[in-house]
């Protein structure tokens, strides 16, 4: 298919107009200001030193966390020039200890890995569920265990592993000798790369780190939901939480007044409670917390685990019923007029309360974050303090299309079977034009559930397997010639792809408007004088967001733009960016496009721009799709076939889209543009006798591969 470079949306190729889609505007989109390719090592080094040097000159003053953000673009080299940076202090004589996030295991392993060659001493740390090197089993023998009793604040090394009383003597966990997880700490490195999911919880062993490094987003491990069901919240607490029956009768009666208020739409900030009266109540569900018990590191698991089990639930309903009067009693100081932190909401008939708020940032030294989508005003809700913030954007080397009158939502993909039929053509014609060219590999993004449906009408059947496994068996298993992945954490950091040609994306992450104005909450809510803009429901609750006029950034720099369903939050439409439209640019970078040599290939199956990736061509999806004689040829020749181009022939090229050699004969029939095509390609192309038949092998020999592109319109 050739690149349509003509901006101006008129109709698609059968005269017709493919619905609401891009059109023309007055003013093209503000273009971004890339950084040659030439001065962006040197100016990210200085960005990075830079970044050093204000978070040692803010360490120890203000609130927050000193925090220094470096917003350079995907593969432009900063995780990799901050190792470098780190390896020549060391060498220096830098004595700081440095704990280095990355957002997964095997990223912590490459990162470590490349810190060694650069002369840095260094180890990634596993977390006590992860595997053993060996893969005997989990770091450690009492895994679950101890990452339940770590969730809730309970000191695992002195409870569950070591424990040294005030006479010297010492007791040992029963596998202490033998733990991979505690064997991996004997070696005092200076540097340790871990998981991000570990920047949330408390050190594991005597470490502490001067400095913290998070290399991609970090802030959703920190968003936290805890919900009380009415039932359980506004009736008597077992065990009683108080030998003061007046009190508790008080706390009761204040439980059913707030969800009364919510109910019938008043809102709990209209009761006659005071602050300290909400407080008190919180004081008052958190003493029934009992004494943490009696852990010894030599106990058996089995008795452990009883102790644990039994805390575990008295501890867990306090802290969520805590929670709730803790957010009423800080709405109530700030004199709102509601509490935007809680929300109520139906499941099964019955009435649940939501709380939603931020976990405290556990680590207080200065911060440093790479990452390309790192937002300010998001890390300062989450107690950040920026000194420091350098972005620098590169310009992707890469022929970008985009869909421009579908957003292929996940509902319309996962319920038409149709829908994905016409994308496995389309992914058939991108993976045989790398074949015929740089032969490098072709990668397919989605939303995991997309990913999923695919591989399930190709036949593959998950049942029985556990969710790692599934995830596994998807990224590392190719389908209709591509390697696939999906939006989010797995496709952060990543490199595997950077080689690969082509990136097709299908759809789009979009979190339910709930679940994103729930993020909102936590982040922003219950701000003086700011209240949060909730989208209103309707009489069956359903929402539906506003569309406003967002306009692509074209590379010939004409205007065009298209109506985007966006929150009318700031805020919130800062999160949804996040988890929307960055996510669509991360997964395609991971094709690096800025550092490559050759232009590359982008087709983004969603209309909604993204920032950053200036468009080449807008196209239809009547456009986009391919003809089934083409996508039967194109289909035959990825399967290494001898395609016949007869009738019978295209039914055994492609049965999926030729079932019956009389279904071919039908389609050919009615189409005199796709009979004349074959007749052209059995003159100019074909071989054998009658010049019937075609494959690639002869085709490269003859020197015909453009040919061959341009009459299937690859």
């Amino acid at each position: 298919m050739d690149l349509k470079t003509d901006t101006v949306i008129k109709r698609d190729r059968n005269g017709r107009f493919g619905g609401a889609g891009a059109y023309a505007v007055s003013v093209p989109a503000k273009e971004t200001r890339f950084t040659p390719l030439a001065e962006a090592e040197n100016q990210l080094s200085q960005a990075l030193q830079a970044a050093d040097f204000h978070l040692r000159e803010a360490e120890g003053e203000g609130e927050g966390v000193p925090t220094a953000i470096v917003r350079a673009s995907p593969g432009a080299g900063k995780s990799t020039g901050q190792r470098r940076l780190m390896a020549a202090r060391a060498k220096a004589g830098d004595p700081r200890r440095i704990a280095f996030h990355v957002p997964t295991l095997s990223l912590a392993e490459e990162a470590a890995a490349q810190a060694n060659e650069f002369g840095l001493p260094a180890r990634a740390i596993r977390g006590r569920t992860a595997k053993r090197p060996d893969e005997q089993g989990k770091m450690c023998a009492k895994a679950d265990l101890v990452d339940s009793a770590s969730r809730l604040g309970i000191s695992v090394r002195e409870n569950f592993c070591e424990r040294k009383d005030e006479d010297g003597n010492v007791t040992h966990c029963p596998y202490f000798d033998g733990c991979a997880y505690m064997a991996q700490f004997e070696d005092r490195v200076s540097h340790r790369f871990l998981a991000t999911s570990y920047f949330r919880l408390p050190n594991s062993d005597s470490f502490e780190a001067d400095q913290r490094i998070v290399d991609e987003t970090f802030w959703r491990e920190f968003y936290d939901t805890l919900n009380v069901e009415e039932e359980y919240f506004c009736t008597s607490r077992t065990p009683p939480i108080s030998d003061q029956p007046m009190a508790h009768a008080e706390l009761l009666q204040a439980a059913k007044d707030v969800f009364a208020a919510l109910v019938d739409g008043r809102g709990p900030m209209s009761l006659r409670y005071s602050a300290e009266e909400y407080a008190a109540f919180a004081t008052l569900e958190r003493s029934a917390r009992t004494a943490l018990p009696d852990f010894a590191p030599d106990q058996t698991v089995r008795k452990q685990k009883e102790m644990l089990d039994a805390y575990e639930r008295i501890h867990r309903t306090a802290t969520r019923f805590a929670a709730v009067w803790d957010l009423l009693a800080d709405a109530k100081r700030k004199n709102l007029g509601r509490c935007e932190r809680l929300r109520l909401y139906r499941k099964d008939g019955k009435h649940l309360l939501r709380v939603l708020k931020m976990r405290d940032l556990q680590h207080r030294k200065p911060l440093l974050v790479l990452d390309a989508d790192a937002d300010p005003d998001i890390l300062r809700a989450l107690g950040c303090d920026i000194v420091f913030d350098k972005q620098l954007s590169l310009r992707p080397n890469a022929i970008i299309e985009q869909l421009h009158d579908r957003r292929m939502s996940t509902s319309s993909l996962l319920g038409s079977g149709e829908i994905r039929k016409q994308w496995r053509r389309i992914i058939a014609r991108e993976v045989l034009r790398d074949r015929l060219g740089q032969n490098s590999g072709v990668l397919v993004g989605a939303t995991k559930k997309i990913v999923k449906a695919f591989f399930e009408d190709a036949g593959h059947r998950f049942e029985g397997l556990s969710s790692d496994e599934v995830n596994e068996f998807m990224l590392d298993t190719k389908l209709h010639g591509a390697s696939w992945t999906w939006f989010g954490g797995r496709s952060l950091g990543v490199n595997r792809y950077e080689d690969y040609s082509s990136c097709i994306i299908i759809g789009r992450e979009e979190l339910p408007i709930h679940a994103l104005e729930d993020q909102g909450r936590a982040l922003f809510g219950d701000t003086p004088g700011a209240p949060l803009q909730l989208v209103p429901e309707d009489a069956n609750g359903g929402q539906m967001l506003p569309e406003i006029e967002i306009s692509y950034e074209m590379t010939d720099g004409s205007a065009m733009a298209v109506m985007v369903p966006c929150h009318p939050d700031p805020r919130i439409r800062r999160l949804q960016l996040q988890s929307r439209e960055l996510r669509t640019r991360q997964l395609i970078e991971r094709l690096r496009l800025a550092r490559a040599t050759t232009p590359k290939r982008v087709l983004i199956g969603c209309n909604i721009p993204v920032s950053g990736l200036p468009v080449d061509a807008l196209i239809s999806w009547q456009d986009l799709c391919v003809e089934r004689v083409e996508s039967a040829i194109q289909m035959g020749l990825l399967a290494g076939n001898e395609v016949h181009l007869t009738n019978a022939g295209l039914v055994a090229a492609a049965p999926t889209v030729f079932t019956t050699e009389e279904a071919a004969k039908n389609h050919i029939g009615r189409n005199r543009v796709k009979r004349a095509l074959l007749q052209k390609m059995k003159t100019e192309l074909g071989q054998g006798a009658g010049k019937r038949t075609l494959n690639l092998q002869d085709v490269r020999k003859n020197g015909q591969i453009e040919k061959l592109k341009a009459l299937l319109s690859i």
